[in-house]
């Protein structure tokens, strides 16, 4: 009854919000996307634990950069880096990798140099070759260029070619005979190769053509040789932590101190490479609407898309009173498990991966889908009424990055209801604080664009205790089912009504308040018979803001 009263209130406020939602938003979008290409290195101060350099050649990078790795991951750095400022650190690694060569080995992995001092373009061609779309494979043939215009393309890549640098502050071991594991603070360090026309000028100058006599060729070879490219500060992030850990158990073969040492190094990338992709607007994916019912693109695995990331749809507008064009956001979507393996090279009939909608307006073809990642953590808050009432609260963590299942939600609740009146046989008061906390998981269904149902069933602990203080902890296990429904008010703000079932089953366990516990209470007396209306139906109503 509660879920049809609350089916048809949707129909009426969703119809209301729906109008809201569908008003475009104007913000910035970059009119185009292309890959980026990342040198990652991990800095190894003296003084500091090199657990992380250990391990930093065993990272998994991300399909979604040009891996341009050189020779070695690790970046030596003396022990007078780590006392100086975060600011001072910048700068000194900006200067370092100018001055080491760092640059100069970039450029020469870009234009393929061999260990003659010759060049060549055959890898640049190849990564334009890769890069391309679709779009781009149908303009290169109406060029009548063929793969010659595509691999022009590769050679604005070298523009957009970066340096991720993670630098550890301090790095524990722990290994107590129970858990074992690594903790980790560092910085990280994002620069820009500049390659402006003068760069590229000087450079091409050094440049040994074949038809350059001998002498000629050994002056331009060791000519590039004194040639310093410099960088520029892109994006910086101080006191980031990353930490791994095992609990060792009997029935199963724990992990290694060095295999931890692994899951640390990946673990600080991936987080460095989720808050590039969040935070700047050229690493942000953007592809248009190719298909509808489902909406569907020509992007994948390629452009390292995962399972629930989020996107804005945006449509070019004309302003007739300005004379521009500007983008507006009508839609946001989310990427289902549908996500294709396009690492190919582009033949102009790419696959296309599917997405599906959480708010706004009508998606129509030709629209753009920009990349808008969140760390998709929800925070609900609410108060509940009922059998088991009072304040409620929820984390929702979207699990479809890793189990590849949509709108799939970790969920742990936590509730306080203060001064319920009870008339226990066992202990004394007459009034009594309850706290549950439980855990589960859930599962999104969107019944339209603006609503989605949740049901969900978790499993928790209730506890109380005795006014007198003789029993300092009584609690017993409580099993919650129920149906969360949420309204869009905005892209990442529901308004949420939820109907919960609570169980509780099995023993009373009871902690004195000397420190004692006493065996459980058996069931023949139960926390229902011993607790009055601590089961049955609540409702609970609040508001839900994702991150």
């Amino acid at each position: 009854m509660f879920i049809s009263i609350l089916l048809v209130s949707v129909g009426v406020v969703g119809n209301s919000y729906a109008q809201q939602a569908a008003k475009p938003v104007k913000e910035k979008v970059a009119e185009s996307y292309s890959r980026l290409s990342i040198t990652f290195l991990m800095g190894s101060p003296s003084g500091v634990n090199s657990a992380p350099a250990d391990a930093a050649d065993k990272i998994k990078f991300s399909d979604k950069y040009f891996n341009h790795n050189l020779s070695t991951v690790i970046l030596p750095l003396g022990e007078d880096f780590k006392v100086l400022t975060f600011d001072k650190k910048r700068a000194y690694l900006r200067e370092l990798l100018s001055k080491d060569g760092t640059g100069r080995k970039m450029v020469a992995k870009w234009f393929n140099r061999q260990t003659d001092g010759s060049m060549n373009l055959d890898f640049v061609h190849k990564a334009g070759l890769y890069n391309a779309t679709d779009q781009d494979v149908k303009m290169s043939v109406a060029a009548k260029r063929g793969d010659a215009f595509l691999k022009d393309a590769g050679q604005n890549l070298v523009n957009k070619t970066f340096v991720l640098v993670l630098v550890p502050t301090e790095v524990k071991s722990k290994d107590d005979g129970k858990i074992r594991g690594w903790d980790c603070q560092y910085d990280f360090f994002f620069f820009q190769l500049i390659f402006t026309p003068e760069v590229v000028s000087n450079f091409y100058n050094v440049w040994p053509y074949d038809d350059d006599e001998a002498a000629t060729k050994l002056k331009k070879v060791a000519a590039f040789d004194t040639l310093t490219f410099k960088f520029a500060d892109v994006y910086n992030k101080s006191m980031q932590s990353a930490s791994v850990s095992e609990t060792l158990t009997n029935n199963k073969k724990p992990k290694s101190m060095e295999d931890l040492k692994v899951e640390l190094a990946n673990k600080m990338y991936e987080s460095a490479a989720f808050s590039l992709d969040k935070d700047l607007e050229d690493f942000r994916v953007k592809v248009k609407v190719e298909k509808l019912h489902p909406t569907r693109a020509k992007v994948g695995k390629k452009e390292g898309l995962k399972c629930d990331q989020q996107f804005f749809v945006y449509q070019y507008k004309f302003d007739e009173s300005k004379g521009t064009v500007s983008p507006e956001r009508q839609a946001v979507v989310r990427t289902t498990s549908k996500i294709v393996d396009n690492r190919t090279v582009a033949t102009g009939s790419s696959p296309m991966s599917s997405f599906y909608q959480t708010y706004g307006g009508t998606i129509r073809e030709g629209m753009i889908l920009q990349q808008k990642l969140d760390i998709g953590i929800s925070l609900v808050a609410g108060y509940e009424s009922g059998g088991i009432g009072g304040m409620s609260g929820s984390l929702m963590f979207r699990t479809g990055s890793f189990t590849k299942i949509t709108g799939l939600y970790l969920m742990i609740d936590v509730g306080y209801d203060i001064g319920k009146k009870s008339s226990s046989t066992i202990f004394n008061s007459s009034k009594y604080d309850f706290t549950r906390y439980s855990i589960g998981l859930g599962k999104g269904l969107r019944l339209a664009r603006i609503v989605e149902l949740t049901p969900n069933i978790q499993y928790g602990i209730e506890q109380t205790k005795d006014k007198d203080k003789k029993y300092k902890d009584i609690s017993t296990s409580i099993i919650k089912a129920g149906a969360m429904l949420g309204i869009n008010l905005a892209h990442n703000i529901y308004l949420v009504a939820q109907a919960n079932s609570y169980t509780p089953f099995g023993d009373i366990t009871v902690k004195m308040e000397d420190g004692t516990t006493p065996p459980p209470i058996t069931n023949k007396k139960t926390w229902a018979t011993e607790f009055k209306d601590r089961t049955g139906l609540s409702f609970m109503g609040g508001l839900r803001i994702e991150f």
